[in-house]
């Protein structure tokens, strides 16, 4: 998933460039239960670029029901990118709790989903991202005479989904005699795409060779 949002969007930053962010996977699992956030810079002057401009950090949060997880990374290098990780609590996977009044829990095979947030904020003296909170109440920022201009707004990046196991797609089989049967995965398929069948021989098979056409 993609986002882009003006760097202008808050008062400490006056660039007019562009910041996207892409989440590399948006299915977590248990055993490897990391988030993993790309971001990257559009739309900069490069031959304009500064050697003592400092790009800013970024604080990434996860959202699951009432808790939430942090991570930071600093933008840096000649293409102005960095990656965030968050790493998930395992009670995270556990199925959503359902309270009295709501609707039932999402089937568990759509995975338990996590909202994606980040903030932009300046670096502290050497340039790193700083480890205190920059936000104020809990992060929610309300409209009218509610907003603090002095916070800066949370920006969403996308989703995630959770899973307990790793649930690989579910092969079909067709038998083509009394000796060779063949599975695949069933899906839709266009010209160019690359396809694999697994072919299996019957065990009592007395057949020493076969020709697949």
């Amino acid at each position: 998933m993609l986002s882009s949002n003006p760097f202008g969007s808050t008062n400490k930053f006056s660039f007019n460039w562009k910041l996207k962010a892409y989440i590399l996977s948006d299915k977590i699992y248990l055993s490897k239960p990391k988030v993993q956030i790309l971001f990257y810079i559009v739309g900069r002057d490069w031959d304009d670029y500064s050697t003592t401009e400092r790009l800013p950090c970024l604080r990434v949060f996860a959202f699951r029901e009432t808790r939430e997880v942090r991570g930071s990374c600093r933008l840096k290098g000649d293409l102005g990118l960095c990656v965030a990780e968050l790493e998930l609590l395992p009670s995270w996977f556990n199925p959503p709790t359902v309270v009295a009044g709501r609707k039932k829990a999402t089937d568990q095979s759509e995975g338990s989903p996590v909202e994606l947030y980040y903030t932009i904020q300046p670096g502290d003296e050497t340039g790193e991202c700083s480890k205190e909170d920059v936000r104020k109440s809990n992060g929610i920022r309300l409209g009218g005479n509610d907003i603090d201009e002095s916070v800066p707004p949370l920006q969403r990046i996308g989703s995630v989904f959770l899973y307990q196991t790793y649930g690989g797609p579910s092969l079909s089989e067709m038998r083509l005699d009394n000796n060779i049967a063949i599975q695949y995965i069933p899906k839709t398929v266009k010209q160019g795409d690359i396809l694999t069948f697994l072919v299996s021989i019957n065990k009592n098979s007395t057949e020493d060779q076969f020709t697949l056409r």
